[in-house]
């Protein structure tokens, strides 16, 4: 069974240092109820994000979105773990922009960002400022919610250009990611999400392709493919289960899709995830 990581109870907000020495995040796949920012400050390692292995050295930052499946390998010597729930941001537009630049739309297929020197040194001193707070006898919750969106919207900076910009269009990508979250098991048309956000079929598949370069149809494929890899790893339901959880109740059918997505069959996948992993 697929371990679910949460904050200790009560906790909204979590800074941790991890060196050599320092209890470890998990090394065995997990997932996570919250938002985690994985920082390397030195050394190397390696890590998997929904399946999709990563490599870790000094400067990179990660974002771990809720829900998605950590597989930590190997970590680096020290690097800061920084996790919060989704509601310890402010709803406000200018607080949430951070969580969408980084977390939703920066993850489809690069989700880290690389700083430069300047950037670690402004940083770390920042998170010194939030490490302080955080570990006074009555931290100021509002001050810390602010400091740390301060500290995200400083790494945006070192987003890709395409990333960076805001407009409504990127705003309605973000609408799209989280619709395919909520409805991919049972609606796969894209003409759902086109009228849910107002547009036409075309228009649609004309913004995820500039935003992502995929079409509607290859981002609810992405999404499935990913659970059912987790599926099939981490629990003992059968194919033909699996297949009619994601919506598939032809087996062949949903057999040969995932062949075609993932370039194996899911029982090969299975079989495969199990020999690596035992």
């Amino acid at each position: 069974m697929l371990e679910v990581k949460q904050l200790s109870k009560g906790a909204s907000f979590d800074v941790e240092f991890l060196d050599v020495g320092s209890i470890r995040e998990s090394t065995k796949p997990h997932r996570h109820e919250y938002f985690e920012v994985f920082w390397v400050i030195s050394g190397n390692g390696n890590q998997s994000i929904d399946f999709v292995k990563y490599d870790m050295s000094p400067r990179k930052m990660f974002f771990i979105t809720p829900g998605q499946v950590h597989d930590v390998h190997e970590l680096p010597e020290s690097i800061y773990a920084i996790s919060f729930n989704a509601e310890f941001v402010s709803s406000q537009v200018q607080s949430q922009l951070p969580i969408d630049k980084l977390f939703l739309q920066n993850r489809r297929d690069k989700p880290y960002v690389e700083l430069d020197e300047i950037g670690q040194v402004h940083l770390t001193n920042l998170i010194k400022i939030i490490e302080q707070e955080l570990s006074s006898s009555e931290p100021d919750r509002s001050l810390m919610s602010t400091l740390l969106v301060a500290f995200l919207r400083y790494v945006m900076r070192f987003l890709e250009e395409e990333v960076q910009s805001y407009s409504l269009k990127d705003t309605r990508m973000v609408n799209i990611l989280e619709l395919i979250e909520d409805n991919f098991t049972n609606r796969k048309d894209t003409s759902f999400y086109a009228d849910r956000l107002a547009m036409t079929n075309k228009r649609l598949n004309e913004l995820t392709k500039e935003q992502f370069s995929k079409t509607v149809t290859q981002l609810i494929h992405d999404k499935i493919i990913v659970e059912a890899r987790r599926l099939l790893a981490f629990t003992d339901k059968t194919i033909k289960a699996i297949g009619i959880e994601l919506g598939y109740h032809d087996i062949s059918y949903f057999c040969r899709f995932f062949k075609r997505i993932s370039g194996i069959t899911p029982q090969k996948f299975r079989e495969d995830w199990f020999n690596k992993n035992n």
